[in-house]
């Protein structure tokens, strides 16, 4: 099935009015979570994060040449 464009931004004005009425509440044990990571010494400002881009460069080597050889027979 070919879509067209019309058909993919159709597509993405109907997700869109959707998401508007999604509403997400968060509990208070949830909250005080992230609260605590946020205050984690290595997620400060200035702390060394290049760890991250590394992670992503490793991942996206490893996955570069992945490719789909269907369902076992």
């Amino acid at each position: 099935m070919k879509v067209t464009l019309e058909e993919g931004l159709r597509a993405l004005r109907e997700a869109s009015e959707q998401a508007k009425s999604i509403k997400i509440e968060l509990d208070d044990e949830y909250l005080a979570l992230i609260a605590r990571v946020e205050a984690r010494t290595e997620n400060q400002s200035g702390a060394d994060k290049s760890w991250v881009w590394r992670l992503d460069r490793a991942f996206r080597d490893y996955y570069k040449n992945v490719r789909y050889v269907g369902p076992a027979r």
